[in-house]
């Protein structure tokens, strides 16, 4: 199963690292360069995507998308666009190399992709749809099935019910691992576990609390579910540890 949450979390750590856009070498990030292709694959593989064999290029990860479980909602048309949606820019069979362009929904207006534009703009950006989609070179929208995601929103549901005994405090940032942790169905080390988290990963929270030890982060999940993580440990409400920076 393919969490979307996590791709986008994933392409949230290669904006933190910096990368910066390239066709040639690695693509994903791995080297410090990626493309727009080339870092949505690794996002989505990092998620739950089947391995194609090689890194992806937008013309050729139309039919990829499909036989991991997403559908075409939307060609050429308006779409009331959600969290997770990947659209595909330039003519399919004509949009590989500079020819097309892909991103990620982080919410209804706004995406992250890698890019380049100038050299201030050279990497990995979250920018607001309607000013950074080439919509001029046709478009492709691809909504990660639902019917697929079922099960996992009622067990996410029950597992939510956990979480009434904690006291959220709101607060809406990023946080960024420095060692690997599980992001969890619970906010506790005994729920189910629903990634492991590698060093670098950045999480959007929008609460922590306080609970049997740890300082819980609080993760908005695509599905209208959440996911859980451990930043550290506390003594009460008080902190005692970081297990990643607050970016």
């Amino acid at each position: 199963m393919i969490a979307m949450d996590t791709a986008i979390d994933y392409m949230y750590g290669l904006r933190v690292k910096n990368i910066r856009y390239s066709m040639d070498y690695s693509r994903t990030g791995a080297d410090g360069t990626g493309d727009c292709s080339g870092t949505v694959y690794a996002a989505l593989r990092k998620a739950g995507a089947s391995d194609a064999g090689w890194v992806l290029n937008t013309d050729s990860m139309h039919d990829w998308l499909l036989k991991n479980g997403f559908r075409l909602i939307a060609c050429n048309q308006e779409w009331h666009a959600k969290r997770g949606d990947i659209v595909i820019f330039g003519e399919k069979g004509k949009s590989g190399g500079a020819a097309g362009h892909v991103v990620i929904f982080i919410s209804h207006i706004q995406i992250i992709h890698c890019t380049w534009k100038n050299d201030a703009v050279n990497g990995v950006f979250v920018e607001n749809e309607g000013t950074a989609c080439p919509y001029s070179m046709g478009w492709y929208v691809y909504r990660l099935d639902q019917q697929a995601t079922t099960s996992h929103s009622k067990s996410s549901t029950q597992a939510s019910q956990l979480a009434t005994d904690i006291h959220w405090i709101c607060e809406k940032w990023h946080f960024v691992t420095n060692t690997p942790i599980y992001l969890r169905t619970a906010p506790t080390v005994q729920s189910d576990k629903i990634a492991l988290l590698g060093t670098g990963s950045c999480i959007q929270y929008d609460a922590y609390g306080y609970k049997d030890g740890y300082v819980w982060l609080r993760q908005p999940r695509a599905d209208g579910t959440y996911g859980y993580l451990a930043s550290g440990k506390c003594v009460g409400h008080r902190r005692t540890s970081y297990w990643g920076s607050f970016d």
